[in-house]
């Protein structure tokens, strides 16, 4: 009650940020919602958490700037070394025979939530070790979306430090990366199998009949009521047989939990039967 005394405008802002972009702030601890609001009422000369409030009402574009400050996070290549080596063994070798199989020649794969690029460049990476000399038989395509249209541009550049490629495997990182000035500056050849599209999940999607959608680490930061809805979008822009995954912390839930089979548990992959 103390807290609410001292700066009672802080719940409303944090009400008002999950009525309007459904970002659920009990996912962060208030030491950190403060920070972040701070960055921001400083960047616009405001000083109370209610004046921001007013702000955020009269100025929509300002929830833009908010939501990157928010949800800024480290992305690495091959982030979570277990996810992409099941994706390399088993799931896309697989998917790949499947192709073959029936006499299919194009994959489709959608990165939702790509960041500053370096999942979708990593299964990219993947896909060009795994289809060989073969590659040029097939048409992939691999969309790779955010909602920060900044973020899309750096990523369309495709130069990284060298903490975001740590894990790139030695082989990997000497065929498909040069080090130029500090940064590592990826191949034309893993750059164009990527096209970047400026998407807002919740009001667009990037197609349908996708073999492979990754979104990982973002659907947490929203209401159970969104992700329920969210995981049924991706569900419907899967193809039948295609495959979902999932951060490792996020849990499938609503009418999507029981019309995706898990694959891989522990991985958080699932498959449209």
């Amino acid at each position: 009650m103390e807290s609410m005394r001292i700066d009672p405008g802080f719940d409303d802002l944090k009400q008002l940020i999950v009525q309007r972009r459904s970002l659920n702030c009990d996912h962060y601890k208030d030491g950190y919602l403060r920070r972040r609001f701070a960055v921001r009422m400083r960047a616009r000369g405001v000083s109370g958490y209610d004046d921001y409030v007013r702000l955020l009402r009269s100025d929509p574009i300002e929830y833009d700037e908010l939501m990157r400050d928010l949800t800024i996070n480290v992305t690495q290549f091959f982030r979570d070394e277990a996810v992409f080596k099941a994706l390399e063994d088993e799931v896309l070798p697989l998917l790949i025979y499947q192709k073959v199989s029936r006499g299919e020649s194009s994959i489709r794969i959608w990165s939702a939530g790509c960041s500053s690029g370096e999942e979708p460049y990593s299964v990219s990476i993947l896909m060009k070790e795994l289809l060989g000399e073969e590659f040029e038989r097939f048409s992939l395509s691999i969309v790779a979306s955010d909602i920060d249209a900044e973020v899309l541009e750096s990523a369309k550049e495709g130069r990284y430090l060298p903490r975001q490629v740590v894990n790139v495997p030695r082989p990997y990182l000497e065929r498909y990366f040069t080090l130029d000035e500090g940064l590592y500056q990826l191949s034309p050849s893993i750059m164009e199998m990527v096209h970047f599209r400026n998407i807002d999940l919740f009001t667009a999607t990037a197609g349908s009949h996708f073999d492979l959608i990754l979104c990982r680490n973002v659907v947490i930061y929203f209401t159970r009521e969104m992700q329920e809805r969210l995981y049924m979008k991706f569900y419907r822009s899967l193809r039948d047989g295609g495959y979902l995954v999932m951060g490792n912390t996020e849990t499938l839930v609503g009418e999507a939990a029981t019309l995706l089979t898990p694959t891989h548990t522990r991985e958080r992959i699932y498959q449209k039967r």
